[in-house]
């Protein structure tokens, strides 16, 4: 427990390398499960509902109220729709070791697996065999056992003689004005565009120790980088950078617990950055539209909620009713972030129409929540809902057209697009992804690539044969990670031009 309580839900090993975070979340229904005890519940339901106390929370939080005994249990809650085999194995480790312990265990054995495969496959060059050949994996069906009602448009293969830009197969090659970005800085953070800039924290120095110490301006037409603040917390790192017109907002964090947020009023002049809540546990997602600025964090009582400031005065934002309509059909949905524009918000959360048997049987479906925030200010205003029929994470909008993806950002993540009434399957092995004017622009395999939704047209963005990662874009925008390039962090930009 101690360990979830210093390093939170998802740590981070190595604070520049996404794929070193520790899922502590997961990790704590694990435990939850296999400490799970109830006499009046036969092996055999135990073993297919997958139970777990029911504490008021959830993931750490849940767990810590579950051993300190803070709260009383509610009925238990299941988790049958996931199969949860490491409990075969996690229960007798939990007689002989405590959590760490099992940490260095998986570890050293992926160490070991990882040589043992070396070894075999470098015995088997030396004694002149050809490498396996391993069957492409099959498209991934649709949803089995689900009644989806939606009529989901599918990206055909094209056929030998097809137009460039039909499919994703066979893209457009707009990769002729690519731009380099130069930054005096060796690390760079993920930026966030609006308009001709960008905003994103830098370093230069040690990985081993604190690097996103300064936050950048820079501006995409005259090349121009421009220093704007650094970092107050004491070995802290700035974060989830975003601007628009008006505001630039950042998070400082040391990723143990401490972080504060800031905004910088760009339309003051000599204004000086100011700080608008510090707050504990894990780190806030930031979304900024016009004078809103919004995101989801963990309060005092060790709940998921949802914050929504107007920057102009300073204070939570005056609209009866829509924290508690959001945390309350958020459920556990905590880790998908809210999508906004303007002052539309869209949030993913459980399907209102799916009984608890259907999400076990078929596996869970979501639901997409809309709402203006302008509206809440009318009396018994309520969100909108929409069903798609599967699994929503981090859904986002333009105005106009929404995407998502069906798995919680897994490597075999599907995009989806919708559009006014039609939902379209876009591409699959997605986790990164962004929406701009007309098109959505989306990490696959290593491309960057823009699908035109109003012609249906794909476009390849970065060169063949390098490897970009982690795009995001305004209006037609594109900034992306080149990992082809050595020498430090290098982004490629491009403005992604308009066809007839």
């Amino acid at each position: 427990l101690w360990t979830f309580k210093q390093e939170g839900d998802y740590p981070i090993a190595n604070r520049h390398y996404a794929g070193s975070t520790w899922d502590n979340f997961t990790d704590s229904l694990l435990l939850q499960e296999a400490i799970f005890y109830d006499a009046s519940k036969s092996p055999l339901e135990k073993a297919v509902y997958i139970y777990r106390d029911d504490c008021g929370s959830v993931g750490m939080l849940n767990l810590a109220a579950q051993l300190e005994g803070q709260t009383e249990k509610g009925e238990p809650i299941s988790y049958a729709r996931y199969w949860h085999g490491a409990l075969v194995w996690l229960r007798p480790l939990l007689l002989l070791l405590n959590y760490e312990d099992i940490r260095t265990l998986i570890c050293m054995t992926q160490v070991l697996l990882f040589a043992a495969v070396f070894g075999i496959r470098a015995c088997a060059a030396r004694a002149g065999r050809e490498e396996p050949v391993v069957a492409a994996p099959a498209d991934t069906p649709a949803q089995a056992g689900s009644d989806d009602p939606l009529q989901v448009t599918e990206q055909a293969t094209p056929a030998p003689d097809a137009q460039q830009g039909s499919s994703l197969a066979n893209p457009l090659d707009l990769s002729g004005g690519i731009v380099e970005i130069k930054s005096k800085e060796r690390s760079v953070n993920t930026p966030d565009v609006f308009g001709h800039e960008m905003v994103y924290s830098a370093g230069t120095g040690s990985l081993l120790e604190p690097l996103l110490k300064t936050l950048y301006l820079y501006d995409l037409d005259t090349d121009t980088e421009t220093e704007v603040a650094k970092v107050q917390l004491k070995d802290g790192e700035i974060f989830e950078t975003v601007l628009n017109s008006n505001y630039i907002a950042w998070l400082d964090t040391d990723q143990s617990g401490k972080n504060a947020i800031y905004v910088l009023d760009r339309t003051a002049e000599g204004a000086e950055p100011r700080l608008i809540k510090e707050c504990s546990f894990a780190v806030p997602k930031l979304r900024l539209s016009q004078d809103y600025l919004m995101w989801i964090e963990q309060n005092e009582e060790k709940e998921e909620r949802l914050y929504v400031v107007d920057l102009v005065s300073e204070e939570n934002a005056s609209i009866p009713g829509f924290a508690e309509s959001i945390e309350r059909m958020m459920s556990t949905y905590g880790v998908s972030a809210p999508g906004i524009y303007d002052t539309q918000i869209i949030w993913a959360a459980s399907d209102p129409n799916q009984t608890e048997e259907d999400s076990i049987r078929n596996g869970e479906r979501s639901a997409i929540y809309y709402c203006d925030l302008e509206m809440f200010a009318q009396d018994d205003y309520e969100p909108s809902v929409y069903c798609p029929g599967m699994y929503v994470h981090d859904p986002i909008t333009n105005g106009e057209a929404w995407a998502w993806i069906d798995k919680n950002k897994a490597p075999d993540s599907t995009l989806y697009l919708k559009v006014g009434d039609e939902v379209r399957r876009i591409a699959q092995g997605v986790i990164t992804y962004a929406l701009g004017d007309e098109i959505l622009v989306f990490g696959q395999d290593g491309g960057i690539y823009a699908y035109f939704y109003n012609t249906d047209t794909y476009a390849r963005l970065n060169r063949p044969g390098e490897r970009g990662i982690m795009p995001v874009v305004s209006g037609r925008r594109v900034v992306w990670f080149n990992k082809s390039a050595e020498g430090g962090d290098h982004l490629d930009y491009l403005s992604v031009p308009y066809f007839e």
